[in-house]
């Protein structure tokens, strides 16, 4: 469970949007106008998120304090870089970014090459993961040995 609050200094946001909060007693509610944020979560390999319209794009300092990890980070050199602070194990983490501010595109060309020693079949699965948190999973493509 993640149980955190987000603070703004030197800026404002114009609105916030809850990413992935599936679950309805979990919330992200706003506890000082355009300011500060609190939220309870759950995350069971997926990821949540809070997106956050801010009333200038490259001003302040947002500051995250939760039960499993804390960070600060300057908005004026955030750019499209993206700032992670490790939760440990579990690949827990909070992560800050940019998002673009058009639609961007629903195509996605990626080239990978798969290791294979052989000897057993490898099963290899293909994970999307969308800016609103949502995630698709191929079937297995399997390599033959």
């Amino acid at each position: 469970m993640w149980q955190g609050k987000l603070t703004l200094a030197g800026n404002r946001f114009a609105r916030f949007a809850p990413v992935n909060f599936l679950n309805p007693e979990r919330k992200v509610e706003e506890t000082s106008a355009g300011t500060a944020l609190t939220w309870t979560s759950v995350t069971t390999g997926n990821l949540a998120g809070i997106d956050i319209w801010l009333d200038e794009a490259r001003r302040g300092t947002l500051t995250l304090d939760t039960n499993v990890v804390s960070g600060e980070v300057d908005l004026t050199t955030l750019a499209d870089d993206t700032v992670a602070f490790d939760g440990g194990g579990l690949g827990r983490r909070i992560s800050v970014y940019r998002l673009p501010e058009q639609d961007w595109s629903r195509r996605l060309s990626v080239d990978h090459v798969v290791t294979f020693p052989g000897g057993a079949d490898l099963p290899v699965y293909v994970r999307v993961t969308q800016s609103d948190g949502h995630q698709a999973w191929s079937s297995p493509i399997y390599l033959i040995a």
